[in-house]
């Protein structure tokens, strides 16, 4: 494990998957990411990458010929190398080793920096093609919170405050894949998202289009506790569908799912990135504590 801090924070990340396992106060040693439990999500904060979300029958078709793609990717399960570059900032890297060709044909380094700013955990995403021809992937964070007064016998464990111009949301159905109707998302009387099982019923709330800029996790009073804020053009919020859990995950991506039945050539995927011979890419989010 490698451990980041200052004088707010102290921040853990695991080099499997180069996922972040622990965000605390450093005073008080308040828990704010979800630890992981089978029963819910064995998940913390994973990196997604070169996918996002279910592909269509999880095949990605590269230049007409198809590839296997698991769901958001596969990096979470590779072990990355680490260089602690300051008491408060590391950099997770993996590079391609040729073994998932099969699924991504192409060479490429990724890397992960977490960075802490004061009351602010800094994620940035960097993407490099060392192919010699032009490569298409997605990318994307899963960063799970803790809902600090969850009670199982209370239909809502908490709020969602969020930022930009919400309008409607995506779903996903069969294989996670995208139904092409939108939909109206739960908000309350003050602007709020209620956190319940009734929410989550049918998966996630998919914002796509650069609708959201961020989003604020409140306790149940509305009480805001971490804010998560990216320029990513698609946002989910997450929690187990047709489960009542004591967390929820807000999701920047990079990147979309397939919409259901999509068999066209991984160009034009939804949000896709394109990077060419030689390239660079890169991407990033915050995740800002608001509680002393």
């Amino acid at each position: 494990m490698e451990h980041i801090s200052n004088d707010i924070l102290t921040v853990t990340i695991s080099p499997l998957g180069a996922e972040m396992q622990s965000l605390k106060l450093r005073r008080s040693e308040r828990e704010l990411l979800w630890q992981g439990d089978e029963a819910f999500w064995h998940g913390r904060s994973p990196i997604l990458f070169p996918a996002v979300g279910g592909a269509w029958n999880k095949t990605w078709h590269i230049g007409g010929q198809a590839h296997t793609m698991p769901k958001h990717g596969f990096v979470r399960e590779k072990t990355w190398q680490a260089e602690v570059l300051s008491p408060q900032s590391v950099v997770f890297s993996y590079q391609d080793k040729g073994e998932d060709r099969a699924a991504f044909p192409w060479d490429y380094t990724v890397k992960v920096t977490y960075a802490v700013e004061a009351n602010t955990v800094r994620v940035t995403l960097r993407v490099e093609n060392h192919s010699d021809e032009t490569m298409y992937f997605q990318m994307g964070g899963h960063p799970g919170f803790v809902l600090p007064d969850f009670d199982e016998d209370e239909p809502i464990c908490g709020y969602l405050k969020l930022e930009g111009e919400p309008k409607s949301v995506l779903r996903a159905a069969d294989q996670g894949c995208t139904l092409p109707e939108r939909f109206d998302y739960p908000v309350d009387e003050d602007g709020f998202v209620p956190l319940s099982k009734a929410t989550f019923i049918n998966e996630a709330l998919i914002f796509d289009g650069g609708q959201i800029t961020g989003g604020v996790i409140c306790d149940k009073q509305k009480r805001p506790i971490v804010r998560v804020q990216s320029g990513a053009p698609v946002w989910l919020f997450w929690s187990p569908q047709g489960q009542h859990a004591p967390f929820v995950c807000a999701e920047p991506w990079y990147g979309l799912c397939d919409p259901i039945g999509y068999e066209g050539d991984v160009s034009g995927r939804p949000y896709i990135n394109s990077l060419t011979a030689g390239g660079v890419w890169e991407g990033e989010y915050t995740i800002e504590v608001l509680i002393d």
